[in-house]
């Protein structure tokens, strides 16, 4: 049974990526944990038994409303920042995925400019981290765009969040290599092979593309020239593109909205 937490701020787009999750795994035996950080502060409407109360109501909502008879839901308040509060539970229900609302349409674009999905994908270890913009349109994915430089040999682990996700919807991963070089170093290529040996229980392509001015904007073209891309994943490395897209400029025109969820996967 996956162990999915669910922060919620009783807002709009934490309401999406609760929709999201659900939609994703509707078919599969699940555990929803629905966690409120609740920060005490003067300017703080109501308090920590109205968080609680409303908590409550709200998990009693989606029980009811439920397709699936095996979708568990239990409501959690922890007076913590989302931070420490996601660290805690994470650690103590062994959580298999953390599914967060964005603000923006572009959860790509939020994720490098600065929210609270930022901080946690930032400093969080050991979850994936699926953060949903707030536009995303439910439905089929029939591809994820998983962008690898070939610097890092994955381990079974790494890739299992990925290939469970993809299986979930039938979806095919397009793994994208940037060339930033003209041609893959010995290490890069032996670290191709196994990758598609590992990934030889799902629908994969791999595909090489020119980058197109920064690893960000190259990474938003594809997901709006390519219908069928319903996602984006990356690991989570210091080195590889995740570190680079932290350190890449947003350009003004990327702002156009790609509406996808982005997978974050923990380095193990």
């Amino acid at each position: 049974m996956k162990k999915i937490i669910l922060p919620t701020d009783f807002s709009a787009n934490a309401q999406k990526a609760i929709d999201y999750a659900i939609h994703l795994f509707k078919n599969e035996p699940c555990k929803f944990y629905l966690l409120h950080a609740y920060h005490s502060a003067p300017s703080s409407p109501g308090n920590k038994q109205t968080a609680k109360s409303e908590l409550k109501n709200f998990t009693q909502m989606l029980k009811a409303n439920r397709s699936n008879e095996d979708h568990h839901f239990k409501a959690i308040v922890i007076t913590n920042s989302i931070i420490n509060a996601l660290e805690k539970t994470i650690k103590k229900k062994e959580a298999d995925y953390v599914f967060m609302g964005t603000k923006g349409s572009s959860a790509l674009q939020e994720i490098f400019m600065g929210s609270n999905t930022v901080s946690v994908i930032k400093y969080l270890e050991n979850c994936p981290i699926m953060a949903v913009p707030s536009d995303y349109d439910l439905g089929s994915t029939k591809e994820i765009l998983f962008a690898t430089d070939f610097k890092h040999a994955f381990t079974p682990s790494e890739l299992r969040p990925l290939i469970q996700i993809a299986k979930l919807g039938g979806s095919a991963l397009a793994v994208v290599h940037i060339k930033a070089e003209e041609q893959l170093s010995g290490a890069q290529k032996a670290n191709k092979i196994l990758l598609e040996k590992s990934l030889e229980s799902v629908n994969s392509k791999f595909m090489e593309v020119a980058m197109n001015d920064t690893i960000t904007s190259t990474i938003f073209e594809l997901g709006k020239e390519n219908k069928n891309i319903g996602m984006v994943a990356l690991l989570k490395t210091q080195h590889g593109y995740f570190d680079r897209l932290l350190r890449e400029p947003i350009l003004k025109n990327i702002a156009s909205k790609t509406e996808l969820p982005f997978l974050v996967l923990p380095k193990i």
